[in-house]
């Protein structure tokens, strides 16, 4: 569970929480309010109705995160990426408005090194 990127999400990205809360049938303010205690606090210092709502609409943001999957600007269809993006990596996710896991960020520097060298050539 990476609590620093809960952090970032609640100082520069809370409308991710509100949407996970409006997913999950849960009250947008509470569910923020829940992510507020817990980054200062802990999970451990939440109560059996904090945690519930907290598993449930907070632990998927910072936790086992899936790579949203790089797809080449001409596909029309997103791939899938089945990779989990490293716990280090989560700040730096939600700091960049999204972040690939080191095989979707190698297929993307490839492809712009290609269409880099063909404009350039």
């Amino acid at each position: 569970m990476n609590l620093l990127a809960l952090k970032e999400i609640i100082d520069n990205n809370v409308e991710i929480l509100e949407s996970s809360a409006q997913e999950n049938g849960a009250d947008e303010s509470t569910v923020v309010g829940i992510a507020k205690y817990a980054a200062s606090n802990g999970y451990e210092a939440l109560s059996a109705n904090q945690k519930y709502h907290f598993d449930n609409c907070i632990r998927h943001l910072i936790e086992d995160v899936q790579c949203p999957g790089y797809t080449h600007e001409f596909e029309e269809v997103p791939r899938d990426c089945p990779n989990i993006l490293d716990d280090d990596d989560l700040v730096e996710y939600y700091q960049n408005d999204g972040k690939y896991c080191e095989s979707c960020e190698g297929q993307a520097s490839a492809d712009a090194h290609t269409k880099e060298t063909f404009f350039r050539d």
